[in-house]
């Protein structure tokens, strides 16, 4: 069993159904989007780990490997922390650490 969610990497090989990737292509994302609900037995922190299409997400150009696997965490932290505060358009609300990776992401426009 190997921890770990957020990933990046390049497509060594794809199932017979999948059509959104090919092999070579640059992929980023959670490989399990409901981690609390239902932990997985494969993680991302391996040479090699399996993901459904419907969890990954071609890779920026301009992001590195690094760079593209910390996003997931950090924007699935943002989103729910603004909806769990009931945050919705036309409200204000105080970032504190607007620097770093959470609070990043919440204060783009």
């Amino acid at each position: 069993t190997a921890p770990g969610y957020d990933v990046a990497g390049v497509v060594v090989k794809v199932g017979s159904e999948v059509k959104k990737f090919k092999v070579g292509d640059e992929v980023y994302g959670d490989i399990n989007p409901n981690a609390l609900e239902h932990p997985k037995v494969i993680g991302s922190l391996a040479e090699y780990t399996a993901a459904e299409e419907t969890v990954l997400a071609h890779k920026p150009k301009n992001l590195s490997f690094a760079e593209a696997a910390s996003l997931p965490l950090t924007i699935e932290t943002a989103y729910v922390g603004l909806e769990l505060a009931g945050f919705s358009a036309g409200k204000s609300i105080l970032v504190l650490g607007g620097a770093g990776g959470v609070g990043t992401h919440i204060i783009q426009p």
